[in-house]
């Protein structure tokens, strides 16, 4: 799996579905940036920022 594949699946088991996963991914954070997520996981270090940006998100920080 590629930092891409590994994001989304992780997205899509803290939102519950594709759809919100998708939406997430797509819109910029202020947490990252300004950038999108999946404009991050090109690069480990930019996979890394989002993973931990997920797991605040599943654990009930907003983001």
């Amino acid at each position: 799996m590629n930092f891409v594949e590994l994001v989304q699946h992780q997205a899509e088991q803290v939102f519950g579905n594709k759809a919100k996963a998708d939406a997430w991914l797509c819109q910029p954070k202020n947490t990252l940036g300004g950038s999108t997520p999946l404009e991050l996981v090109h690069t480990e270090e930019g996979y890394e920022l989002v993973k931990a940006e997920l797991e605040k998100l599943s654990h009930g920080f907003a983001c």
